[in-house]
């Protein structure tokens, strides 16, 4: 795998915010920056076409299926998406990230812990496997979905030099 060019992809990145969904096709990317929201990624990998989500919370507290803050209907909307472009979901990669912890005393309230348990259940239930994810932690990361591969890079480096970048 070719290390990245972080230039070239904040140059074409669509940044999403919480709550946003999006649907890309080869050279584009989507960026967006997760604390314990989650983003869920599809990707066709004969069509490099791709659908992400930034969900906030894992289910409506009432009856929401347009929401894309909403784990549930955010991935709906991602389905929608694949549809509508003639992609078969089965045929698709799915990658999971963030769902940081925040709040060091708020572990009963975790509700990153919440978004990945929902995350995972989303992928599972539509019959899918995680390829990869990178999930929990403290903190925030930032991500990169690159639409023409596939691939996803979370960086770290912008708070916390410690931390390794990874490409999933």
């Amino acid at each position: 795998m070719n290390k990245p060019c972080f230039k070239d992809l904040v140059a074409r990145e669509l940044f999403l915010n919480p709550g946003d969904t999006g649907v890309g096709f080869r050279g584009e990317v989507f960026g967006t920056l997760l604390g314990s929201c989650v983003a869920i990624t599809l990707w066709h990998p004969r069509r490099r076409l791709g659908t992400i989500c930034h969900f906030v919370f894992p289910f409506a507290p009432g009856l929401s299926d347009r929401d894309g803050r909403y784990g549930i209907s955010a991935f709906a909307r991602m389905q929608s998406d694949l549809i509508r472009n003639g992609v078969h979901l089965h045929e698709c990669t799915a990658k999971i990230f963030g769902g940081g912890r925040m709040f060091a005393s708020s572990s009963s309230q975790d509700i990153g812990a919440r978004n990945i348990a929902m995350a995972r259940q989303l992928v599972a239930d539509a019959g899918l496997t995680v390829a990869a994810e990178n999930v929990g932690k403290d903190g925030y990361r930032r991500l990169y979905f690159d639409v023409e591969s596939g691939d996803v890079w979370v960086k770290f480096d912008w708070l916390d030099g410690e931390q390794e970048d990874e490409i999933l």
